[in-house]
């Protein structure tokens, strides 16, 4: 009967409980209190490490200030932790003539609480990596200039660009030699600038691809240059080359060239470049008389008088070609009689609609021979000046689609120590190093005309229908671009090159997928939603490769 009362009774209950229950508590306590002290133990060791590390990894240091530097750095870092007991730093040196390499590792002993879980003290070691190169530079931006970019996009990369170009400069030193170029891209580029060579390219029409896309008269192909002196003598006085009115831009070479920087040799025809000549569309009868635009159905380019086309000739006062008739119609006013007022204000009147026609023609929707050439490639240079300039005249161009393998091949080309552009150091000479800075808003693709023979506009590649893409589908043909874009990334990456890759406003899985491939290492690719975002995005990739940097 007592003994029942007894495991009955619940007196002192919680006196009982809290007797069993305490050590578990304190020990939970004190276990959790370790913890936290080895976690913050070993962020101290690293903090003072690192701090140490980067104060001894600068190039010009000598090895008797290194060492002094980091152990003075590391001294001064651990003290006041008094968890952290015997602590030690060793640090190796791997330096060349542009680069110092440093490696540090760090170990302590941390005092802890319960030694029969730890031993009487946790040992714990840190280690730390720095670089600084002092390797020449020269650094390419291959930038998307599709209609795509216009507006904040466009404005964005105008700003993006000059704040990488002044950090270049800034980086530059009477020992470090810094060169940048500018590739603008749309679905060709326009070499038509600096260190252009006629030799280069196909004036006679000998390349395989020249005049495919107008039919045969003769037996012969037209070829493209003679076209463009056609029309000079007809009167067009667009600016260009040599005064025939060809902007610089370029076609695709055919076959394996398409991608290759194999230098332009007038003994082989199919090297040199085709000058890009978008003929002239039939006038669509699906669109409003007059309009020019960007439809990805019918076409877009039409611009000489065909038949149907001049009552619109005749009404808009001008010709689609290029000739700006309102400095025509005042030289013709110049060469009146100042006698014969009535003539002089006849024709004046038609001075102002031919000026602001001029002015519409020659926005961003482009009509013409030159249809979607951007402004021209800058070749490497340390005139950083020169390139701020050109940087500030990009825009955007609508029309024909995107082609990222275009501009990324006149990188390579720009990179090349080889012709057409001969400014790039060989591949992989000591103490250069070669980078690509890649930007695109969007996936290849090849655009316009998809109910229209030709099923496309007028590319590099010619029209979609010639089957230089290899499908006459636009999708496929722009996964071939694809293909294309990889294996000149590939090249790139072979010969040395390091490349960054950024999408803005098109972080597709496509994308993806392709540009972090693509770039160097999959961390070297940004997807960069914000337009406003995108100056510190290039900031922050030129600091990579022009600044002292820890490496883990």
């Amino acid at each position: 009967m007592l003994l029942n009362k007894f495991w009955r009774s619940k007196s002192g209950n919680f006196t009982l409980v809290l007797g069993l229950g305490l050590p578990v508590i304190l020990t939970a306590v004190a276990f959790a209190t370790d913890v936290s002290t080895l976690m913050r133990a070993k962020s101290n060791l690293q903090n003072a490490l690192d701090s140490a590390n980067l104060a001894s990894s600068h190039l010009g240091d000598l090895d008797i200030t290194r060492n002094d530097a980091f152990n003075r750095y590391f001294q001064a870092n651990i003290v006041g932790h008094g968890e952290l007991g015997n602590a030690q730093a060793t640090l190796t040196v791997d330096k060349g003539v542009n680069f110092v390499k440093t490696k540090a590792v760090a170990s302590a002993d941390v005092n802890l609480n319960f030694a029969f879980l730890f031993g009487d003290s946790k040992h714990i070691v840190v280690d730390a990596s720095a670089v600084e190169s002092n390797n020449q530079l020269e650094v390419v931006l291959v930038l998307d200039n599709t209609g795509s970019m216009a507006g904040a996009r466009m404005t964005a990369l105008r700003t993006a660009t000059k704040s990488l170009l002044d950090t270049l400069e800034a980086a530059k030193s009477p020992t470090r030699k810094i060169r940048a170029s500018l590739v603008p891209f749309v679905t060709a580029v326009n070499v038509n600038g600096d260190g252009f060579d006629p030799s280069w390219i196909d004036i006679d029409g000998k390349s395989s691809t020249n005049g495919v896309n107008f039919p045969v008269i003769d037996g012969k192909r037209p070829n493209h240059m003679a076209l463009f002196k056609q029309l000079k003598k007809t009167g067009w006085t667009d600016a260009g080359w040599n005064g025939t009115g060809w902007k610089g831009c370029v076609e695709a070479r055919p076959g394996a060239y398409n991608i290759s920087d194999t230098p332009p040799d007038t003994a082989k025809p199919d090297t040199l470049f085709v000058p890009y000549f978008a003929p002239d569309d039939p006038e669509d009868a699906q669109k409003p008389s007059g309009s020019y635009g960007n439809s990805d159905k019918y076409y877009n380019n039409s611009y000489l008088n065909d038949v149907s086309d001049k009552t619109r000739l005749a009404q808009s006062g001008i010709n689609i070609l290029g000739i700006d008739l309102s400095n025509l119609l005042g030289n013709l006013i110049e060469l009146l009689s100042p006698d014969d007022r009535a003539a002089r204000e006849k024709i004046a009147k038609y001075v102002a609609p031919a000026k602001e026609l001029i002015t519409e023609i020659g926005s961003p929707i482009t009509v013409g021979p030159n249809r979607a050439c951007p402004t021209p490639v800058v070749p490497l240079t340390d005139d950083f000046d020169k390139l701020r300039k050109a940087a500030s005249q990009m825009t955007e161009w609508n029309g024909s689609g995107t082609n990222v393998s275009e501009g990324l091949s006149w990188g390579m080309r720009v990179l090349s120590p080889a012709a057409p552009y001969t400014d790039g150091a060989p591949w992989k000479t000591p103490g250069i190093s070669k980078i690509v800075l890649l930007l695109t808003d969007g996936e290849n693709v090849v655009y316009g005309a998809s109910q229209q023979p030709t099923k496309s506009d007028y590319t590099s590649y010619g029209y979609l229908a010639g089957g230089r893409f290899g499908s006459d589908n636009q999708t496929t043909a722009a996964r071939n671009v694809d293909g294309w874009t990889k294996s000149v990334c590939t090249q790139l990456k072979d010969e040395g090159v390091q490349i960054y890759t950024m999408v803005l406003q098109s972080d597709t899985a496509a994308n993806r997928a392709l540009y972090s491939a693509c770039a160097s290492d999959p961390s070297n690719y940004y997807a960069v939603n914000d337009p406003t975002k995108l100056p510190n995005v290039f900031l922050q990739i030129a600091n990579k490769f022009t600044k002292l940097q820890l490496t883990n």
